[in-house]
């Protein structure tokens, strides 16, 4: 079988399956593992956002969807070389991955491929999918045996944590600058690491926030995740939460607990997100849970 990726969570779903054989090509967002960066490239992003600030990307997307203007291209040239029997796409946002319309213009060069789409809303989804890309591989047993294995590992987390008596406030961040709350199945994520997400809510989509939300919301923990950035990004983008009126007067930020991670233990829907949840009891409840062995994951801000 040849199989496309269109979003880099179905291809780390791939790998984490022993499938990556399969894979004939992927996009310019699919880094992890490493190794998908040397499959083919078949979508890549039309905005450049290499040096940008968070506030001139969220103003750029927003542009570029204003005039209606696709945030992805297809190499169709490269697709129709590589003829996949199959292509892995998602309708969940149109801004982090390839969708609707790029599935569109690729089923015109490769009519015959078979479509999958992952729209996941929950944890729960999200697992279901790894075996549902199984399934559509021929190995669903394997499928099975992973999300055997991550549910294993959420169990061992919520075992803990529904002993706990205090849950702290949380509010993780998926957008810095501006503001934007988690969606989803993050708030799902932070309850089940011991928390309460009081700004997202389980199974609806991220959205940007007034700032006197966080306010009167007054989190004990803040965690910037925004979508598609590593540490180093998001460390810089979190300067510009100083400038916010009474920032130093939140909990969190008082009582030192403002911390900058991966987003993609957080907002791509994969194998990861179980890292995301035990990286959440950690940070939450250290006393209970050790640091998560994960390179380059998180670290607590100064700001």
């Amino acid at each position: 079988m040849r199989v496309v990726s269109f979003l880099p969570s179905a291809t780390e779903i791939v790998f984490a399956l022993g499938a990556e054989d399969f894979l004939v090509g992927v996009t310019d967002k699919c880094d992890y593992p490493a190794e998908a960066k040397g499959k083919p490239t078949v979508v890549t992003s039309v905005l450049s956002t290499e040096g940008l600030s968070g506030a001139e990307i969220d103003a750029a997307v927003r542009s570029h969807l204003e005039r209606g203007e696709p945030l992805f291209r297809v190499n169709t040239a490269l697709l129709r070389a590589l003829n996949p029997d199959l292509i892995i796409a998602q309708g969940v946002c149109d801004v982090c991955a390839a969708a609707n319309h790029e599935v569109a213009v690729a089923l015109e060069v490769v009519p015959e491929a078979k479509v999958l789409w992952l729209n996941p809303s929950t944890l729960s989804e999200v697992l279901c999918d790894i075996v549902r890309v199984a399934e559509a591989l021929g190995i669903r047993e394997r499928g099975e045996l992973l999300r055997a294995r991550l549910q294993k590992r959420l169990e061992a987390v919520q075992a803990k944590t529904q002993k706990i008596n205090h849950r702290p406030r949380v509010w993780v961040a998926e957008w810095v600058d501006p503001p934007f709350c988690c969606g989803h199945w993050v708030p799902e994520m932070v309850e089940m690491a011991g928390g309460v997400e009081g700004l997202g809510k389980k199974g609806q989509p991220s959205r940007r926030l007034a700032w006197e939300e966080v306010l009167a919301w007054q989190p004990e923990v803040i965690v910037l995740a925004p979508c598609g950035y590593r540490l180093e990004q998001t460390l810089r983008d979190a300067e510009a939460l100083k400038n916010l009126p009474n920032w130093t007067k939140l909990p969190a930020v008082q009582n030192g607990q403002v911390y900058a991670a991966d987003g993609d233990y957080f907002s791509c829907p994969g194998p990861r997100l179980v890292d995301g949840v035990e990286l959440l009891a950690h940070l939450l409840h250290p006393d209970r849970f050790p640091a998560p062995a994960l390179t380059n994951a998180f670290m607590r801000c100064i700001i």
